[in-house]
C-alpha cells in the first residue's frame, strides 16, 4: 500500500525519469482525460439543475478542497466550528469519515469523555481518525460520521438541534445544497494547478474555483515568494470570491505517554525523527523545523493509515538509529496511535505536536461572511 501511494506520488509530481515511467504517464494521462470529462458533466448536471440537490432547513458551510489531502482541512474546520460558537450557533459537523471501519457513527465529546453514539468509549482504531479529532478538539460539538450526509445532517438537526452544519470535505459532495463553499488551496500548488487524477492529485480543475464564496490559501508561510502571485491567478477564476490566507502554526507540544504538556520551545536544539500519516508531511517537517529542531528522519506513511504493532516498533527501532533524541507525531497519527500507548515505553520520548489554523489576511471578510449566512 506505501510503496503504491509512493510510487504514484512520484509520478504524479516529479519529472519524467525513464521510458517505463513515461509509458505509465502516458496512460495515467488519458484516464485524467477520462476522469475530467465525468467531472464536467457531473458538475454541468449539477449546475443546470438535471441533478437533484437536497436542501437542510438550517445553514450548511462547505469546507473542501480541490487537491486530495495536504491543504489543512481538519484545523479549517475546528477554526471555524470555534468561531460560530463564539456566535453562539449551535454547530454541528457532518464527515465522510474515511480512514475508519466505522462507517456510521455519531461522536461527542463531554467533560473530557469521548462518546460514540451515546456510549463512553476510548479513542479506537476502529473509529475514523479526523472525526475522533475533531470531537475531542471541540467539545460539545457533534460529530456525525456518513456517506450521505444530507441523512447525517438530519439526525444532527433532531437529536442534536443544531442550526448550523459544517460539510467537511464537502467540495465534490454536491447531494447536498450549501449556503457557502470555503474552498481550500495549499501555498505550494503550481500556479496551473497538478494534473487530474490519477495523472496527478487534483480532484477538479481550476476552474471550478467559480462556485466558491470563500478562497482560502493554507500554509501561506512556506511558499512566500510565489503567494502574490498566486493569489491573483485565483482570483482570476473568481473575483468575486473572499479571497484569505492563513498559516498552521504550532500550538501546543504533549508528553504523548504522561499527557503533559510542554513549551513549544522544548525541542529547540535538539535532533528529532518524526513519523506522520497526513496528506502533506513535508508541511509537518517544516513544522517542526519552525521549533529550531533537527529532523534526523521522517517515517512518512499514506494519509489515513492503519499502524501495526510490528510497524510501530520498527519505527521506534529507526527513529533511535537515527541519532534521534526524541520521536515527534501529528495529533492526528495519535489518534491511530492509540493502541500503542500503553505498551512497553522505548527509550525515546514520543511527543505529540498539536497545531491551529490563523489567518494572516481576510479574515474580516470571512466573520462577515459567516454572520451573514448564520442570519439567512
Amino acid at each position: 500500500m506505501r510503496f503504491l501511494h509512493d510510487a504514484w506520488w512520484r509520478l504524479a509530481t516529479s519529472p519524467s525519469q525513464s521510458f517505463t515511467e513515461n509509458f505509465i504517464r502516458g496512460i495515467l494521462r488519458v484516464a485524467a482525460w477520462l476522469y475530467g470529462c465525468a467531472m464536467r458533466v457531473r458538475n454541468a448536471a449539477y449546475d443546470r439543475g438535471w441533478l437533484r440537490q437536497d436542501r437542510l432547513p438550517c445553514p450548511v458551510i462547505s469546507v473542501g478542497n480541490l487537491s486530495v489531502g495536504g491543504t489543512g482541512k481538519t484545523t479549517c474546520v475546528e477554526y471555524l466550528a470555534t468561531k460560530l460558537t463564539q456566535l453562539e450557533m449551535r454547530v454541528g459537523v457532518l464527515s465522510r469519515g474515511y480512514g475508519g471501519r466505522m462507517r456510521e457513527c455519531r461522536l461527542v465529546s463531554q467533560n473530557g469523555q469521548l462518546l460514540v453514539d451515546g456510549r463512553p468509549v476510548s479513542a479506537s482504531d476502529g473509529l475514523p481518525d479526523e472525526p475522533q479529532l475533531l470531537a475531542m478538539r471541540l467539545p460539545e460539538v457533534p460529530v456525525l460520521v456518513g456517506a450521505r450526509r444530507e441523512r447525517t445532517g438530519q439526525t444532527a438537526l433532531s437529536q442534536f438541534q443544531t442550526n448550523v452544519l459544517l460539510l467537511d470535505d464537502g467540495f465534490q459532495y454536491r447531494r447536498l445544497r450549501r449556503d457557502c463553499e470555503i474552498v481550500l488551496i495549499s501555498a505550494r500548488m503550481p500556479l496551473a494547478g497538478w494534473p487530474l487524477l490519477p495523472r496527478g492529485p487534483m480532484r477538479e480543475p481550476l476552474e471550478s474555483l467559480r462556485r466558491a464564496d470563500v478562497i482560502l490559501v493554507t500554509k501561506a508561510d512556506q511558499s512566500l515568494e510565489r503567494l502574490a502571485a498566486l493569489q491573483e491567478r485565483l482570483k482570476s477564476f473568481n473575483p468575486e470570491a473572499v479571497l484569505a490566507t492563513a498559516i498552521h502554526e504550532p500550538e501546543v507540544l504533549r508528553d504523548w505517554a504522561t499527557g503533559e504538556r510542554l513549551a513549544k520551545d522544548h525541542l529547540a536544539g535538539s535532533r528529532v525523527s518524526l513519523v506522520s500519516s497526513i496528506g502533506d508531511p513535508e508541511g509537518f517537517e517544516e513544522t517542526v523545523r519552525s521549533l529550531d529542531a533537527a529532523v534526523a528522519s521522517h517515517a512518512a506513511f499514506p494519509d489515513h493509515y492503519q499502524y501495526s504493532a510490528p510497524e510501530w516498533e520498527r519505527i521506534l527501532r529507526d527513529a533511535a538509529a537515527s541519532g534521534a533524541t526524541a520521536l515527534v507525531t501529528t495529533e492526528k497519527d495519535a489518534v491511530r496511535l492509540q493502541p500503542f500507548r500503553q505498551a512497553p515505553r522505548s527509550r525515546l520520548p514520543v511527543f505529540v505536536l498539536s497545531v491551529r489554523m490563523r489567518l494572516l489576511s481576510g479574515e474580516e471578510q470571512l466573520n462577515d461572511r459567516l454572520v451573514r449566512v448564520c442570519a439567512r
